[in-house]
């Protein structure tokens, strides 16, 4: 069943830029990996330093594979340094209201 993540940043003042940079480098293999739909980010604005990642997958197994070649590549702990806090995820799948 498809999947929505949604991902909440809140990054550094002084880091957006250098995030930026760094995620421009990443979404490549992130759009071309198995399951991925599509991806899409969106600053706050009203604060440049809260960004939300939306992303469709075409199943929620598809992006915890992925999430775990992240997290094995350490591209995760990488994105970790330019944030003030944790990132929230949430996952969505679309209800039959």
């Amino acid at each position: 069943m498809e999947t929505h993540v949604i991902i909440g940043f809140k990054i550094k003042p002084d880091q957006v830029d250098k995030f930026t940079t760094h995620i421009k480098k990443l979404i490549p293999d992130t759009r071309s990996f198995e399951g991925c739909i599509d991806v899409g980010f969106y600053f706050n604005s009203d604060d440049e330093n809260d960004l939300v990642v939306f992303e469709s997958w075409e199943s929620r197994a598809h992006y915890e594979k992925y999430f775990a070649w992240r997290t094995e590549t350490g591209a995760l702990g990488a994105i970790a340094s330019y944030l003030d806090d944790e990132p929230s995820i949430r996952y969505l799948t679309k209800s039959d209201i």
